[in-house]
């Protein structure tokens, strides 16, 4: 086996180091603030479930006011991908995730708020 030239591998991350760059200007190029109303349309959420990521930080969002919450479109996509990785990845179980578990035991909730009220 030959040995690589040491100017060929410094040469070889330089262009790695680039292409990464321009793969992330190529993300931003793409990417635009998002408000709250906005994020649950994009992501099919309801707004208190949304509400409930941002407050357990599960999801990434900005406070910039402190009040008004914000998020990029491009970190929400990556959410999604790595959240979508890991499910693929882990091991298939006979439960369900504890975030399914939890929207779930939330929306029995909420619907049993709503037939109290109405009867």
């Amino acid at each position: 086996m030959k040995k690589k030239d040491p100017s060929v591998k410094a040469e070889q991350k330089e262009i790695l180091k680039k292409l990464s760059t321009l793969e992330d200007l190529l993300k931003k190029k793409d990417d635009k603030p998002l408000t709250f109303k906005e994020a649950c349309t994009y992501l099919g959420f309801a707004p208190s479930y949304l509400y409930k990521l941002t407050y357990k930080k599960i999801i990434p969002h900005y406070k910039p006011t402190g009040k008004m919450l914000f998020f990029s479109k491009c970190e929400l996509d990556e959410w999604i991908f790595n959240k979508s990785g890991e499910r693929k990845t882990k091991p298939a179980t006979a439960g369900k995730s504890e975030e399914l578990k939890e929207n779930e035991e939330e929306e029995e909730t909420e619907g049993e708020m709503q037939s109290n009220k109405s009867g």
